[in-house]
């Protein structure tokens, strides 16, 4: 990557699919939303049991956040300044 705005757009994208992936299933199952349209085959943990769907979606929490620290430390690296 040839600048610190290409580390921004990543984390801004892995951010936005793990709030999507991840934080969305808890937000509709909290107020009983259900997401319509292409949108809905984003939230596939919504399609799962109880247990499982949990699982899921605190999984993909975990993944976008070690994702982003990863993506933090490789921006300071190549960008100490």
């Amino acid at each position: 990557m040839k600048d610190a705005k290409s580390y921004d757009g990543l984390s801004s994208f892995v951010f936005m699919l793990g709030m999507y992936v991840g934080g969305v299933p808890f937000v509709t199952k909290l107020f009983g939303w259900e997401p319509d349209g292409p949108k809905r085959y984003l939230v596939f943990a919504l399609r799962l049991p109880s247990p499982a769907w949990w699982i899921v979606s605190l999984l993909a929490l975990g993944v976008a956040f070690a994702l982003l620290c990863w993506i933090d430390t490789a921006k300071k690296r190549r960008f100490p300044g």
